[in-house]
């Protein structure tokens, strides 16, 4: 949402049609409440994303819904879909399952955030989520970086709620038990930097790109309360960064950059929301709403209908499916793949900040990528930032792997880049608008829309959490403190972080404390007990809670001894035992009995 002064439909409606001239297809649109509609066929996916692009950058426009198809759109998968959705509505919608004050769709970090800040009042706090874990999306597949603010454009609802959260991440980590660090972001200003202003000459490249470059961004750091500090001596930014190119000329410090662990995050902030009342339903996708004159009633899901007041919409790429459900459409996400590459933990230390070197003029639509540590001591390059039209498509390419090589080993030349361990990719959700849409549905009562939440949306999900209290007061909920919410959540210390002293004294109250399990992480049969005791059910949810797995050999060695400790805690054979969700049995049969 951006802010200015809303406009009429018929003026919008002026500016769209303008718009739309400019290309060479025949495009029907009509406008509600500032938002655009879109019909109309185009040849390439390419188009359908041109136009809404070129729509959702109109002032005054709040969303854009693009129904306009293209040659090759699967519409036979997308009416199965809606065709099964209709099925299990009208099966399950008299089938009670609870009654709440509010229901959240999601349990990302934006979910689970607001889940948390709702359990501090006195409320029936519901979350859906039709994953078999928590996390599964795109807080999943991120690179953990908290970022300090200062990249989003102006005037958006990014910039206003990045800076906010980013301050309030200390405590939110302390009173969590997840680990965090202010390691801050070193931005490099190198010869490339300016390199395809072809108009500037040489010494007046140097010097702009070396003396107002980096004041431009220390204004715009300045005016939204974010200290930042500008190195120009090389000598002193090879000494902060020995690896970095020596074409550097200058840098911009950021000290408020934080890096984080983002599953650990969300399963932090959903069990301590857990603890304090909020009932989290797995595996249980929404397939409908009760409405009543346009008033929200009840969430239909395949496990039953559970009544409410308030929906809170974030579920990230399927927002935009949610919101059709409930007569709510005001936007359409367009999925955009971000691909990252993990290198081994033996290179800790390689770079001490998060590392990104500016090129001028950026390209759409990202803020580029960079290089960061992580909270485990590993290091990632990436992530892209790729159109794709399938929202579950987290697949990895030999062209993209060779696009964050080109961007990046300029920035690190000497870079070991053989020691890669894995490569990923997650799906932003984005909105032609690129920005975050915070807001109550315009045309249903009680349907709050938090949808858009790609980058920073990590950095900024606390101050999100905030402003939807903020709506949902305003929309009529009675918000009354609970005098017993317990802000905190014990995590129990990893193997790998204890002394030879703690160590014994754990082996001797339980003696799985001194069977490893996972060597090249370090993680013992203890620890994934433990896991599966709170709630773990497969391989990956236990590697997301111990990092078994996450190590140099990828899980080779240890994830049949995982499998065995996961089949005995949840007294299932082992053909059972799943890699993630339903349909994800590793094994097939015995080879020998």
């Amino acid at each position: 949402m951006k802010f200015m002064p809303n406009i009429s439909d018929e003026k919008l409606a002026k500016k769209v049609g303008r718009v739309l001239k400019k290309f060479p297809y025949k495009i029907e649109f009509h406008v509600k409440d500032n938002i655009v509609f879109l019909y109309g066929k185009v040849p390439k996916y390419e188009d359908y994303l041109e136009i809404g692009f070129a729509i959702g950058e109109i002032k005054g426009v709040e969303g854009v819904v693009n129904k306009i198809e293209w040659e090759g759109m699967p519409k036979e998968k997308i009416e199965a879909k809606n065709k099964w959705r209709k099925e299990v509505f009208e099966k399950m919608k008299d089938r009670i399952i609870g009654e709440f004050d509010v229901v959240i769709i999601g349990a990302g970090v934006t979910g689970a955030m607001i889940a948390r800040e709702l359990a501090k009042y006195e409320l029936k706090i519901a979350v859906v989520e039709k994953e078999s874990d928590v996390s599964l999306g795109a807080s999943r597949a991120n690179n953990g970086m908290i970022h300090p603010g200062i990249a989003p454009e102006p005037g958006t609802l990014k910039a206003k709620l990045n800076p906010i959260g980013n301050k309030m991440y200390d405590k939110i980590c302390e009173e969590l038990g997840v680990r965090f660090k202010r390691v801050g972001s070193l931005w490099l200003i190198t010869t490339r930097t300016l390199e395809k202003y072809k108009f500037l000459i040489g010494p007046i490249r140097t010097f702009v790109a070396k003396y107002i470059l980096p004041w431009l961004i220390k204004r715009r750091a300045k005016s939204r309360g974010i200290p930042v500090k500008i190195i120009r001596n090389k000598k002193r930014i090879l000494e902060m960064e020995p690896n970095v190119t020596r074409r550097v000329l200058a840098a911009v410090y950021v000290p408020t950059t934080g890096i984080l662990d983002p599953y650990e995050l969300v399963i932090a902030l959903i069990e301590n929301a857990v603890e304090n009342g909020v009932k989290l339903f797995l595996e249980t996708e929404v397939v409908g709403f009760l409405k009543e004159n346009n008033v929200i009633k009840g969430v239909v899901t395949t496990k039953g209908t559970l009544l409410t007041r308030f929906v809170i919409n974030a579920a990230g790429v399927y927002a935009d499916e949610i919101a059709e459900l409930a007569g709510a459409r005001e936007y359409t996400i367009h999925p955009r793949k971000g691909t990252i590459i993990l290198f081994d933990k033996s290179l800790q230390g390689y770079i001490r900040h998060c590392v990104a070197e500016l090129i001028f003029p950026r390209p759409k639509r990202t803020k580029g990528g960079g290089i960061n540590p992580t909270i485990h001591g590993n290091i990632m390059w990436g992530p892209t930032a790729i159109e794709v039209p399938d929202k579950e498509d987290t697949s990895v390419t030999k062209e993209e792997l060779q696009l964050i090589f080109e961007r990046f080993s300029p920035v690190l030349p000497r870079f070991p880049k053989n020691r890669i361990i894995r490569y990923f990719a997650g799906v932003r959700p984005a909105t032609f608008t690129e920005d975050f849409i915070i807001r109550p549905a315009k045309w249903v009562k009680g349907f709050i829309h938090v949808a858009g939440i790609q980058s920073p949306g990590l950095a900024a999900a606390p101050a999100i959490a905030q402003l939807v209290i903020e709506i949902l007061k305003k929309e009529g909920l009675e918000l009354k403190p609970k005098s017993n919410f317990n802000p905190y959540r014990r995590r129990i210390k990893a193997f790998y972080e204890m002394s030879l002293e703690e160590i014994n004294e754990k082996i001797k109250e339980n003696p799985d404390w001194g069977t490893i399990i996972c060597v090249c992480e370090g993680v013992t049969k203890a620890e994934i007990i433990e896991a599966i005791r709170s709630g773990a059910r497969s391989i990956d949810a236990i590697k997301r809670r111990t990092r078994a797995g996450m190590g140099r050999c990828q899980g080779s060695k240890c994830i049949l001894k995982i499998a065995e400790i996961l089949a005995k805690e949840l007294g299932i054979p082992m053909g059972k035992v799943l890699k993630e969700g339903p349909g994800t049995e590793l094994f097939k049969g015995k080879v020998k009995s």
